[in-house]
């Protein structure tokens, strides 16, 4: 099962280096991870998406509240959070499916950021799921380079 897992740490040199070793040591994925600026100066909020069972989310959480810089750890629930991730994508295009690609980037309530002869380049903001989506029928065209930003979380 999918979890989202929002941290808020302190602006220290090696906070995030700590939550990812804590992962890693113990051989859990971590499937995107998004960190910045917080409320307050000097404060960062991380949100995490892993999978696992209760038993192994409650441990990490666990584990994760003993690490120094970590001021709050927060198991977010998909019915009272909202998140969203940012993802760029750069299409090869020809001058007979350039209208089909950007009625499909419209479909998707994407924003066109840079069209030229040979590709086509647009942003899609939404739900982890949402961007999939896109991506599967983006593979039908030449998907040329693709980035996403990771889930960012926050209670409702």
């Amino acid at each position: 099962m999918r979890h989202v897992i929002s941290i808020v740490v302190e602006d220290q040199s090696g906070a995030l280096a700590r939550i990812v070793e804590l992962f890693t040591s113990r051989g859990y994925n971590l499937e995107s991870i998004c960190s910045g600026e917080a409320e307050e100066t000097g404060i960062h909020r991380l949100t995490l998406v892993t999978k696992g069972d209760d038993r192994k989310i409650r441990h990490i959480i666990r584990l994760l509240n003993n690490i120094v810089y970590v001021i709050e750890v927060t198991h977010l629930n998909p019915m009272y959070s909202i998140s969203q991730e940012l993802m760029l994508m750069k299409v090869k295009i020809s001058p007979k499916i350039r209208s089909q690609v950007l009625q499909l980037i419209e479909a998707f309530g994407g924003t066109v950021v840079e069209m030229n002869l040979q590709s086509v380049s647009f942003r899609v903001v939404g739900q982890a799921s949402k961007l999939d989506g896109v991506t599967q029928v983006f593979r039908d065209y030449k998907i040329i380079e693709m980035a996403r930003t990771g889930e960012a979380a926050i209670h409702k």
